[in-house]
């Protein structure tokens, strides 16, 4: 089993996009109407056919070239509605989406034009969830150190289908909420998890989880020792928090804090490392990857789309911005077409426009 041990992890580097083998890049700009403007985009899930964005409460559905669909569910208190969407997936089988509000306790099934179609309840306090070949695959927060199970598998009904035990009880003495205790994410129709107090990345297949690949934390893994001791802010200063992973190509993306201070200028790290031999390098996710490209803004990946496609996005106002700077006037890319392209795509923005997607393909 492949080993990455995280080192110099205060050493941040730059790296460019053609670094990691990215040839080419295109830009989508979401649709932007009336009353469906979007402050922030929280999460991206991708179909052959279409992709949501999820700004906190609001989950809007745009087809690949950006043009708006519908807007998926409703945030409130009614029977129909949802007070937290605290997670989103889409079954590849019908198009229809899943929502789970975990302080409800329930699912939502929404058709592929946002109309909810049925409720049922989800275990314990699902705060994440995705949908498998053999069911749903529901994540329980462990907010308060003793939850009897970690994972279950329901079947879209609802139905329990296998409970898997908690196996990091911890004691709450103080407040010390972690909020990425569990990272979902697929890779060659796959589906993997990493926990918060675990070194190793499992693989859920055939019902059960096998270990995928190890990413050692040595003593700045969080365990549930040390969080049973210390509060928070203790905890994001000497342990790693984990913030997103995933794998494309033959690399892996981790996003973490670590020496995280109140009150000071702190760095988002990521790190890329390849799962075949010793390569990694640790970035400032914050500021991303160098656009060698076509010359513009800097990567900051969100997910993957297909394996190879890198999923990331930008205000218009920073696109517009940013091609109008010297920066990007005295950059030489890799490809000068595509910067005259991006040039005429910018003008065309407006700075009231909603974001736009960043889609970053390797070679193939």
């Amino acid at each position: 089993m492949h080993i990455i041990e995280l080192h110099d992890i205060k050493e941040v580097r730059s790296l460019k996009l053609s670094d990691l083998g990215f040839s080419d890049i295109g830009y989508v700009p979401l649709e932007t109407t009336e009353n469906d403007v979007i402050s922030d985009i929280e999460d991206i899930k991708l179909d052959n056919d279409f992709f949501l964005i999820k700004d906190y409460n609001k989950i809007y559905k745009f087809r690949k070239n950006g043009a708006f669909i519908t807007r998926i569910g409703k945030e409130g208190r009614g029977p129909s509605e949802f007070t937290v969407a605290h997670d989103i997936d889409i079954d590849q089988r019908n198009q229809t989406v899943y929502l789970v509000s975990g302080w409800q306790k329930k699912f939502n099934v929404y058709s592929g034009q946002g109309e909810l179609l049925r409720t049922f309840h989800c275990p314990q306090n699902t705060t994440s969830f995705r949908l498998t070949g053999d069911g749903i695959l529901c994540y329980n927060s462990n907010i308060t150190g003793n939850v009897q199970t970690s994972y279950n598998l329901i079947d879209t009904s609802g139905r329990d289908i296998i409970d898997f035990p908690n196996k990091y009880n911890w004691t709450k003495t103080q407040t010390s909420a972690i909020i990425d205790e569990n990272l979902f994410y697929k890779y060659d129709n796959k589906l993997y998890k990493k926990e918060a107090y675990s070194d190793t990345i499992y693989m859920f297949d055939n019902k059960c989880f096998k270990p995928h690949f190890v990413i050692s934390h040595g003593d700045k893994l969080l365990t549930k020792e040390v969080r049973s001791k210390y509060g928070p802010e203790y905890l994001f200063e000497k342990y790693i928090t984990q913030k997103r992973i995933f794998e494309f190509g033959d690399y892996v993306y981790y996003e973490f804090m670590y020496d995280f201070k109140i009150g000071h200028q702190n760095i988002l790290r990521g790190l890329i490392g390849s799962t075949r031999n010793s390569f990694q390098v640790i970035i400032d996710a914050g500021e991303g990857l160098i656009n060698d490209l076509d010359g513009g803004v800097n990567v900051r990946p969100i997910t993957v789309f297909n394996d190879g496609t890198l999923i990331c996005w930008v205000n218009a106002n920073e696109l517009k911005n940013y091609v109008e700077s010297d920066v990007f006037k005295n950059s030489s890319p890799k490809y000068p077409e595509k910067k005259k392209e991006l040039r005429q795509f910018a003008a065309k923005l407006k700075e009231t426009d909603n974001p736009v997607l960043m889609f970053v393909q390797m070679k193939k």
